[in-house]
């Protein structure tokens, strides 16, 4: 377990280990270190050993590298507080830039043995580094659900001056910010002077005129910080497969989408409840990161405002994970509008063959995922409008259906020599609860005569008030969408009408997702009419099926995804007579709706099933003994 405990920012580990308390507001110097050369690098060796062996071989350089960086924070008692790829944010609490200054200037004497590295067919890629320093107060927070993964933020007017001043730092530089070189005064050996963009002085450094004492930590024995105070800091299957000894399968070259969310509208230097706000913020886009099974890696907090960064694809990988992006896209981008202190949202996607893993020093790594679609992500953020999702045209070309897209002109990023072509996801379509049409095959059908012929018999038999239900179970690729259609198409000729919809893999925790549709069509309703307009057509329905069940008509917003006022009756009701009483609305409604004309009802792809919706299946399944309709599950 305390190979987990490496995830845990060093002094962060101290205070675990020792029970005490991190300040929230606390005075020290910053130091923000950015290792080029890297990019180059990639790109030799996954040409010279192919992608899966390049990307080994590149975090191998990587951990080297970082071993020496982190090797000299710590012996001035410094911590990683935030990895961003191939630069790491620091923090050395109580130093007047002193030591903050020493360490960086000894990060650069410790990139020289990497200033040349040399590939194994002999192309020579050259790395660097450049530093930045700021003294200051910052704000440090813990934010996020322990349950999900706590994240350690520093942030303020110190954090923007320190990524001002970095943005003018050169290869092999150490620069100071005004603060941090009025504070050492006469002890920096100042070799050049500098402005930031907006005309701040700043000082690139040569040296100390004073030696600055070392203060490395103390190391902690085996076992001082708990498994249960480290998994806090981990992601759940980042923490299980260290847990099993699984740490190699950390490490993949794999498919993966990039979402970088940028974010404004909290002073983190004057609000005293900016901890509170951003904990919120955080833990709510948590909450939608884990119902499409993303993964948030990393906030970060500088002079351009602030911004998140999550990965779908990785730890876990799933077929449609462009489609589980642009939907937590869509449901981030209305979490933030409903938050009246976050403003300036923009939003990037991105996709690529991205290296994922655990990269980093022996005392302190992160787990991430790299690779050019990350950095291309985060582009199109930076590109993006506030209030727009930009995404690159592979993901969209993936995750087309059920968006609504507005065509962009291809822009020109950083590191990309064609421009890139874009697309600004509007929103998802809501789809209408309409009936399913006859399908069109230019090719008949081969094979599956029995399975036909029975479903063709419970279908006669359903449509003479018999209800019957059928599934059909197989592997995917087997036909079993293929056979469905072919039922919809017996059904139009039998004059029986057909409702259904399909089940989505990211839709387990969301309720009545697949029957949203078929209660749509049955309802006759279309999710782009005004609210006011649908409930008055829920009305006019319910009382021509019972003037008695009216008062019930707000438990209809839970199946229909509609945000319907409750009334005194349903306001009075627990979850589980809501429940049961919309359970026996909606079958008092099938029973009149299938007295007009026969129905098939198809749930498609049911092992997605979340529980409610399996509960109404169900419900509805008991009543059919005696209605006209047949119910077919696809699994």
């Amino acid at each position: 377990m305390e190979t987990a405990s490496v995830y845990i920012p060093m002094d962060r580990r101290q205070a675990l280990a020792s029970g005490t308390a991190i300040p929230e507001r606390t005075q020290g110097a910053a130091l923000f270190a950015d290792i080029s050369g890297f990019t180059p690098l990639t790109e030799a060796l996954a040409l010279e050993l192919g992608p899966k062996r390049g990307a080994d071989e590149l975090t191998h350089h990587l951990n080297v590298v970082y071993n020496a960086l982190i090797s000299e924070l710590h012996r001035y008692g410094g911590s990683v507080v935030n990895f961003s790829g191939d630069a790491i944010t620091c923090w050395l609490d109580g130093d007047d830039g002193s030591r903050a200054t020493a360490c960086a200037l000894g990060m650069q004497r410790a990139m020289q043995e990497f200033a040349a590295v040399t590939t194994h067919s002999g192309t020579t890629v050259s790395l660097g580094l450049k530093a930045a320093v700021a003294t200051g107060p910052v704000r440090r927070f813990l934010v996020g659900d322990p349950a999900h993964c706590i994240i350690d933020v520093i942030a303020g007017s110190t954090l923007e001056r320190l990524s001002a001043a970095e943005q003018v730092a050169e290869k092999a530089e150490v620069i100071l910010d005004p603060a941090a070189l009025a504070s050492l005064g006469d002890k920096a050996v100042v070799s050049e002077s500098r402005e930031t963009d907006d005309g701040e002085p700043l000082a690139v450094v040569a040296g100390l005129s004073h030696e600055v004492s070392e203060r490395p930590w103390r190391p902690l024995p085996a076992g001082s910080v708990s498994p249960e105070r480290t998994c806090a800091w981990l992601l759940s299957p980042v923490y299980q497969r260290l847990q099993s000894g699984q740490c190699e399968f950390l490490a993949e070259l794999r498919p993966a989408v990039a979402l970088f969310l940028a974010f404004g509208g909290i002073d983190y230097d004057e609000d005293p409840e900016a901890a509170d706000k951003l904990d919120v913020f955080v833990r709510q886009v948590e909450r939608v990161l884990t119902h499409y099974e993303g993964s948030l890696l990393s906030l970060t907090i500088g002079d351009k405002g602030s911004y998140l960064y999550a990965a779908f694809g990785a730890p876990i990988a799933h077929e449609d994970d462009a489609t589980r992006a642009a939907s937590a896209a869509v449901e981030l981008q209305a979490l933030a509008a409903g938050l009246d202190f976050i403003d300036g949202v923009r939003i990037g996607i991105a996709q690529g063959r991205m290296r994922t893993g655990a990269y980093g020093s022996a005392t302190r790594r992160t787990y991430s995922v790299l690779g050019d679609g990350v950095n291309l992500s985060a582009r199109l953020m930076s590109a993006a409008e506030p209030g727009q999702i930009l995404v690159s045209d592979d993901v969209r070309a993936v995750a087309e259906s059920g968006f609504a897209w507005e065509d962009l002109r291809p822009i020109v990023v950083k590191g990309k020599r064609e421009p890139v072509g874009i697309a600004w996801l509007r929103g998802v379509k809501q789809r209408r609860g309409v009936r399913l049409l006859e399908p069109r095959y230019s090719l008949p059908m081969v094979g599956r005569n029995a399975e036909l012929a029975l479903i063709e018999q419970k279908l006669a038999m359903s449509a003479q008030g018999h209800g019957q239900i059928v599934g059909i179970t197989a592997e995917a690729g087997m036909g079993k969408s293929r056979l469905a259609a072919e039922v919809i198409a017996l059904a139009h000729r039998r004059g029986v009408v057909a409702y259904g919809d399909e089940c989505q893999s990211y839709g387990t925790t969301t309720s009545y997702l697949v029957w949203r549709c078929i209660w749509r069509g049955i309802f006759g309703l279309d999710p782009q009419d005004p609210l006011e307009e649908q409930v008055q057509a829920l009305e006019l329905r319910l009382k021509q099926i019972d003037p008695r069940v009216l008062p019930r008509l707000p438990l209809l917003g839970a199946v229909l995804n509609l945000s319907i006022p409750d009334n005194d009756l349903t306001r009075s009701l627990d979850a589980k007579v809501r429940k049961s009483s919309l359970e026996a609305l909606l079958v008092d409604c099938l029973r009149a709706r299938a007295k007009e004309q026969p129905l098939l009802l198809l749930l498609e792809n049911c092992h997605w099933l979340d529980p409610l919706s399996s509960d109404l299946i169900g419900t509805i399944g008991r009543t059919l003994v005696d209605l006209p309709v047949l119910m077919l599950l696809v699994y």
